[in-house]
C-alpha cells in the first residue's frame, strides 16, 4: 500500500488526511465541526504549503521561542511587502504616460518642411504711404497737404508695437476720428484697418528677388512657392503655406545648404518710413505650416537677420507620435489632443494644434475685453464674426492695458509663492493641450559676407535681376540627413505590472503560482464546504417544519 503522505506535499493530493486521526475523526460516528476541519488543514497546509520558511512554524524539532522567531519574521515580512506593494499601486494606478525615442535616425525626407515667413522690418512702404495720403487728401475738407498725412499716416505703425508710452493719444485719436469719416470705402461701415495695413506694407514682389529649391531655381510667387499670409507682424510673404512639401522623396531630403530653399531679398532702406524693431535687417519666422505664426503661442521661431549678409538658417526637427492603443484614454487623461478630438471652428483651414489653440483663446480675450480684433490675428479662428470690428488707433489704450496678460499664457495654475499677482493676471487656458502627432522645430543661424555668395553668380543673372546692389541671401536647411522621433505611451503595460508585482511577492514570500493556487484551493474549498452546511442546515430545518406539520397533535 503506498504511503500518500510521503510521496506528496502538495495539500490537494491528501484525500484525507484527517481520517481516522483523534477523537474527532469520522470513526467514532459524529460528524466533526467546521471550526476543527480548517484548524486540521491549516496544520497540513502549513506543513505542506511550497512556501519557504512556513513548516518551521510547526516544526516539532523546534523549541518554542525558535517558532516565535519564525513567526515575528513571517509577520514583519508580511507587512513589509504589503507596504512595498502599497506604494507601487500608486505608481501604477496613475497611469503615468511617457515620451520615449523611438528612432534617432529617422530620415528627414518624412519630416515636414516647416513654413518659412518673411517680413521686412519696415512695416510701412513709403510709396504706399504717398499714394494713400493723396487719396486722404482728395478726401480732405480742409484741403491740407500731402506731407501731412503722411506723417500722419506714421501713427498706424503702433498697431505693430503695442503697450508702448504714447505721448501723443490726442493726436492719434483725433487721426482715427478723420479716417472713420474719410478712410473707409463706400460699402464699409466701420474703417477696415486690414484693409488699410495691407495696402501700406511692402510687396512681396518689391522684396523678394530670387528662389531656388534643391538647387534648382523656382517661381517665387506660386501656390508651392511665397503667398501674401497674415503673420504677428501682419502681411508677410510666406512659404510653403499649404504644406506642399509635407510628403518628398530621399532626393529632396533639403538636408544642406545647396539643397535647401535660397532666397535674395532686397535689403535696400529706399523705401522705408516706419520700421519697428532696431535692426537693419529683416524677420524671418519658421513655424509648422498649419499654425499660425506667433512666438506668443509657442512653436514659432524667430531670426534676425541682418542686411548684406548670407544667412544659413538650419532646421533640427523633432517628431512626437503617439501609440495608437491610447484613443481608448480621454485627452485629459492623456495629456493630448489628436487632430479629431478637438473642437475647431467650422470651414477652418487651421487644424488642431496647440499653438493654433492658444491664438483662439487669446482671441476670445481680446475680443471679449476690448470689443475688437487685432487686423494680424486670422479671422478663421474667430467664433463668431457677428459685429466684430478690426482695431484702430482708439483701441491703443485698451490693448496696452491687457499686454502683459496676453503675452503670458498658463493652461493650469499652481499656487507658487511670490508669483501670485502674474498667475491671476495671466491668460488661463485649460482647455489647450498639446497635440498627440506633432513637429517641433529647433534651428541656429550662422553668416557670411554677402561677398561670398557675390562671387558665385553669373554675369547674366546679375544683369537679369540686378542683385549686385543691396541684397540679402537667406538658406533654409535641414541640419542633418536624420531626424528624432519620439513615442508617447502608456508607461505601466499590464505585463510590467504583472512582473512587478511578482518579483515583489517572489522576494518578500518567495510567491509563485503554484503558491496561489494552494491558497485558493484552501480558500474556496471551505468556501463550497460552508455554502453545503448552509444548504444542508436549510434542507434539515424545512424537513422538520414539514415533518412537524404532519404530526398528529392531541391536546387534552
Amino acid at each position: 500500500m503506498v504511503n500518500i503522505e510521503s510521496t506528496s506535499n502538495a495539500i490537494w493530493w491528501i484525500k484525507n488526511p484527517n481520517a481516522g486521526k483523534g477523537a474527532g475523526g469520522k470513526g467514532d460516528g459524529r460528524k466533526e465541526s467546521l471550526g476543527s476541519s480548517f484548524s486540521l488543514d491549516m496544520v497540513e497546509l502549513l506543513r505542506n504549503i511550497s512556501l519557504q520558511g512556513y513548516n518551521k512554524l510547526l516544526a516539532p524539532e523546534l523549541t518554542l521561542l525558535e517558532r516565535l522567531i519564525w513567526l515575528a519574521l513571517h509577520m514583519t515580512t508580511f507587512l513589509a511587502m504589503l507596504a512595498v506593494l502599497l506604494l507601487t499601486w500608486e505608481q501604477f494606478i496613475a497611469q503615468y504616460f511617457v515620451i520615449n525615442l523611438k528612432d534617432p535616425l529617422y530620415p528627414v525626407e518624412n519630416v515636414p518642411f516647416p513654413a518659412v515667413s518673411i517680413c521686412p522690418n519696415n512695416r510701412l512702404s513709403m510709396q504706399s504711404v504717398f499714394t494713400y495720403a493723396r487719396e486722404l487728401q482728395s478726401n480732405d475738407p480742409a484741403f491740407r497737404q500731402v506731407e501731412y498725412f503722411a506723417e500722419q499716416l506714421k501713427y498706424l505703425s503702433k498697431l505693430y508695437v503695442i503697450g508702448e508710452v504714447n505721448d501723443d493719444v490726442e493726436e492719434y485719436l483725433n487721426f482715427q476720428a478723420f479716417l472713420d469719416l474719410f478712410g473707409t470705402w463706400n460699402n464699409e461701415t466701420f474703417f477696415n484697418t486690414r484693409r488699410i495695413m495691407k495696402l501700406l506694407s511692402p510687396k512681396c514682389e518689391d522684396y523678394i528677388l530670387k528662389c531656388s529649391l534643391s538647387n534648382i531655381d523656382i517661381p517665387c510667387f506660386s501656390a508651392t512657392a511665397f503667398q501674401e499670409s497674415l503673420t504677428k507682424y501682419g502681411p508677410c510673404c510666406t512659404f510653403n503655406t499649404q504644406n506642399t512639401l509635407k510628403n518628398r522623396d530621399f532626393k529632396n531630403r533639403f538636408a544642406n545648404s545647396a539643397q535647401g530653399l535660397t532666397v535674395v531679398i532686397n535689403a535696400s532702406h529706399a523705401d522705408y518710413f516706419a520700421p519697428i524693431l532696431h535692426t537693419n535687417g529683416y524677420i524671418v519666422i519658421v513655424h509648422d505650416a498649419n499654425n499660425f505664426p506667433s512666438i506668443a503661442s509657442s512653436n514659432s521661431l524667430e531670426m534676425f537677420p541682418g542686411q548684406r549678409e548670407e544667412s544659413f538658417l538650419k532646421i533640427f526637427p523633432r517628431i512626437i507620435d503617439t501609440d495608437k492603443s491610447l484613443h481608448s484614454f480621454s485627452p485629459t487623461a492623456r495629456r493630448c489632443y489628436f487632430h479629431s478630438e478637438a473642437n475647431m471652428p467650422d470651414k477652418n483651414k487651421y487644424v488642431y494644434t496647440f499653438p493654433n489653440c492658444i491664438t483662439r483663446c487669446r482671441i476670445r480675450s481680446i475680443v471679449a475685453l476690448c470689443n475688437c480684433l487685432p487686423f494680424q490675428l486670422p479671422l478663421e479662428l474667430v467664433d463668431s464674426l457677428e459685429g466684430l470690428v478690426f482695431c484702430t488707433l482708439t483701441h491703443i489704450s485698451c490693448l496696452s492695458q491687457y499686454q502683459f496678460k496676453w503675452n503670458n499664457v498658463l493652461t493650469e495654475r499652481e499656487r507658487i509663492y511670490g508669483l501670485e499677482r502674474e498667475i491671476e493676471e495671466a491668460l488661463y487656458c485649460p482647455h489647450c493641450l498639446p497635440s498627440c502627432n506633432d513637429v517641433q522645430y529647433r534651428i541656429s543661424m550662422s553668416v557670411l559676407p554677402i561677398d561670398n555668395y557675390l562671387a558665385t553668380v553669373k554675369p547674366d543673372e546679375d544683369n537679369e535681376t540686378d542683385i549686385t546692389s543691396d541684397i540679402s541671401v537667406l538658406r533654409v536647411f535641414f541640419g542633418e540627413p536624420h531626424a528624432h522621433l519620439y513615442t508617447r505611451l502608456l508607461n505601466n503595460q499590464w505585463f510590467e505590472i504583472f512582473s512587478t508585482i511578482g518579483n515583489i511577492l517572489s522576494i518578500f514570500m518567495g510567491f509563485s503560482l503554484v503558491a496561489i493556487f494552494e491558497l485558493s484551493f484552501y480558500f474556496f474549498k471551505y468556501i463550497y464546504i460552508g455554502c453545503n452546511r448552509i444548504i444542508e442546515r436549510n434542507r434539515a430545518n424545512n424537513h422538520a417544519k414539514m415533518f412537524d406539520a404532519s404530526k398528529l397533535h392531541i391536546y387534552p
